[in-house]
């Protein structure tokens, strides 16, 4: 992102004053939404990673979510994999 939020309302309020075409001023505005919106999803990205790294779940449409790392999801694979393969060995013996 090339500008900040409170950068493109500024240079907005100024082109404002300046009476700009309605295009220019469609674009500014579409332009501020695009940022907010940009800066939303960095902020929910981050809140995200300081739950995992906390330990903590996320609570959404009134769900606990757990979050896993790759490592320690790879891990539940391998056990589970294990686990399956172990099973087998038994039911053959």
């Amino acid at each position: 992102m090339d500008k900040t939020l409170l950068e493109l309302l500024k240079e907005a309020k100024g082109m404002e004053k300046m009476n700009g075409s309605q295009e220019q001023k469609t674009e500014d505005r579409q332009q501020i939404f695009n940022a907010g919106l940009q800066m939303g999803i960095q902020y929910m990205m981050d809140k995200i990673e300081r739950q995992y790294q906390l330990g903590k779940p996320i609570l959404a449409n009134d769900n606990l979510y757990w979050l896993k790392g790759a490592k320690e999801n790879l891990r539940d694979i391998m056990d589970d994999i294990e686990a399956e393969y172990n099973a087998e060995m038994e039911r053959n013996e």
